[in-house]
C-alpha cells in the first residue's frame, strides 16, 4: 500500500487481491474499529455511502471508508488496513464506513459484523448475478450478523422486513404534493401478502414493488417509519424532513424521487448515531451537496445530459427512463451505451431488456432513440416491441460514434445513459456531442 500511494494509485484494491492470496480469512484477523457502518442494497448504495461519508466528515470521529476503493471483497480489505496499525493489530480509527455488495455479504458478514446496516432497497438486478431480488433477499437474510441494527426503507416492503429479530429504524418518502403514481411498470416483485398469499393492495405505487401496501385479509403493511420526506418545495429547492412529532428543512440535494431515498436513508443513520437534527442541519450547510450520477451541460441552447443507468439493471434504467419521458417541454434525444456485457465481452443474456421500461420513451417529444455496443439489434427489436417508431431509431456498434447520429436541427436536449462500464464512452460522447454544437449550432 505504502508503494502504491507513493505511485499514486490510491484506490486500488491490489493489496486485498494479495491479502486474500495469503490468508483467505484475513478479515478474522485485522483490528476491527469501534463502530462499523456498512451500506448495501440495489440501487442508491453508492450515493447514500457518499451522503453519510460527507456528514460524518464534519464531526470529530476519525473516520475510514472505501469511497476510493472497491465495494467487494478485495476493496473492503485494503479499507480496514488503512483503518488499522502497521501490523493490523489495532484500530486507529473510530468508526469505518463500508459500501458493501450484496452479493459478497457472505465473504464479510462472518468477520465484520457492522453495529449499524443501512439497507437502501432490493430489486432484481444484473441476470448474470442476481437476477431474481428473492435469491439476494435470502443472502442477506442468511448472513446479516443478529445484533446488526437495521436501518430501512419501509417505502420497500422486501428489504424492510429482512431478519424480523434484528433492531431497526425506518425511514420513507411519504406521497409528494402532485406526485402521480406508476402502476405500469412491468416490473413489481411483490404482488401478494408474504404472509398469507392474498393479493396485496398498493394504496400508493410508486414505482415497481416500491409504495404503501396493505393486506385487506391479515392486515399485513409497511412498518412506520421514523424519518420521512414529507414536502419539497421545488421553488426554494427544500426538502421538509419529518424527525419524530417535528419537521426540519434540508437543501434539495436533486430532481429525482431517488436523490430524497439516499438522502434520508444518511439522515437517519446521523439520527440513529446520536446526533441532534439541528447539528445535522449544520452539517448539510457546510458540504458541497452530494452529485448525483447525472451531470448537465448547456451550450448555445442545446443540453447535453449525462446520466448513470446501470449495467444489466431494468429497474434502474426504468427509472431513468420514467425521468425523461416526464420532461415534455423539451424535444428530446437520448442515446442508450448500457451495454449488457462485462469489460467489452459479450453476454449471451438479453432478458434485461424485455424487463425494462422502453414504453416510457417511446414519446413524440422523444425524436430520436439511439443505441451502441455489441447489443445493438436486440436492443432495436426491444425498441420496435414498445411502439417506437423506426424512423426514429439509429445505431452503431462503435459507442461513440453514436454521437455523430444525432440530428441537431430536431432536438434541444441529449441524454446520453451509460453503464458502469462504459462511463469513459459516455464522456467521449459528450465530448464530441459539445464539439458538434460548436461548429454546427448558431449561437
Amino acid at each position: 500500500m505504502f508503494a502504491l500511494r507513493l505511485l499514486g494509485r490510491n484506490g486500488t484494491h491490489f493489496p486485498g487481491v494479495l491479502a486474500l492470496k495469503y490468508s483467505p480469512d484475513f478479515l478474522a484477523h485485522i483490528a476491527k474499529p469501534k463502530k462499523l457502518v456498512a451500506i448495501t442494497g440495489t440501487n442508491g448504495k453508492t450515493t447514500t455511502t457518499n451522503f453519510i461519508n460527507d456528514l460524518l466528515a464534519k464531526t470529530d470521529l476519525k473516520i475510514a471508508n472505501n469511497s476510493l476503493g472497491s465495494n467487494i471483497q478485495e476493496g473492503i480489505i485494503v479499507t480496514m488496513l488503512k483503518a488499522s496499525s502497521f501490523f493490523g493489530k489495532r484500530s486507529v480509527v473510530d468508526l469505518v464506513v463500508l459500501e458493501v455488495d450484496e452479493r459478497v455479504s457472505p465473504k464479510i458478514y462472518p468477520y465484520l459484523k457492522p453495529d449499524y446496516l443501512v439497507i437502501t432497497n432490493l430489486f432484481r438486478d444484473s441476470y448474470r448475478r442476481n437476477a431474481h431480488v428473492g435469491f439476494i433477499a435470502d443472502i442477506l437474510e442468511d448472513t446479516i450478523p443478529d445484533k446488526t441494527r437495521l436501518i430501512v426503507n419501509t417505502d420497500d416492503i422486501i428489504s424492510s422486513y429482512l431478519c424480523p429479530n434484528n433492531p431497526r429504524i425506518g425511514f420513507s418518502v411519504a406521497q409528494l404534493q402532485n406526485e402521480p403514481e406508476i402502476r405500469d411498470s412491468l416490473i413489481r416483485d411483490v404482488v401478494y401478502c408474504p404472509r398469507c398469499d392474498t393479493r396485496l393492495i398498493y394504496d400508493f405505487n410508486r414505482y415497481h414493488h416500491i409504495g404503501h401496501v396493505h393486506c385487506p385479509k391479515c392486515g399485513f403493511t409497511n412498518l412506520k417509519p421514523e424519518v420521512t420526506v414529507s414536502e419539497v418545495d421545488t421553488l426554494n429547492r427544500q426538502v421538509h424532513i419529518r424527525i419524530g412529532e417535528q419537521t426540519f428543512l434540508f437543501p434539495q440535494p436533486g430532481e429525482n424521487i431517488t436523490d430524497y431515498y439516499n438522502m434520508v436513508a444518511a439522515i437517519t443513520l446521523l439520527i440513529d448515531l446520536g446526533y441532534a437534527p439541528e447539528t445535522i442541519q449544520g452539517y448539510f450547510s457546510e458540504i458541497e451537496l452530494v452529485k448525483t450520477r447525472f451531470h448537465a451541460h448547456e451550450y448555445k441552447g442545446k443540453q447535453v445530459i449525462v446520466m448513470m443507468a446501470k449495467d444489466q439493471n431494468p429497474v434502474a434504467v426504468s427509472r431513468v427512463f420514467d425521468y425523461i419521458h416526464r420532461q415534455t417541454h423539451r424535444n428530446s434525444a437520448l442515446i442508450l451505451i448500457n451495454e449488457n456485457s462485462e469489460h467489452h465481452t459479450g453476454s449471451e443474456n438479453t432478458a434485461w431488456y424485455h424487463d425494462c421500461d422502453f414504453e416510457y420513451v417511446n414519446q413524440p417529444f422523444i425524436h430520436q432513440v439511439i443505441g451502441g455496443g455489441h447489443r445493438i439489434l436486440d436492443m432495436k427489436v426491444r425498441c420496435l416491441l414498445a411502439g417506437i417508431p423506426e424512423e426514429r431509431l439509429a445505431f452503431s456498434s462503435d459507442e461513440v460514434k453514436t454521437a455523430e447520429l444525432i440530428d441537431l436541427n430536431r432536438v434541444d436536449d441529449i441524454y446520453v445513459l451509460y453503464g458502469t462500464k462504459t462511463e469513459p464512452e459516455a464522456k467521449a460522447i459528450r465530448k464530441r456531442l459539445l464539439e458538434r454544437i460548436e461548429g454546427e449550432v448558431q449561437a
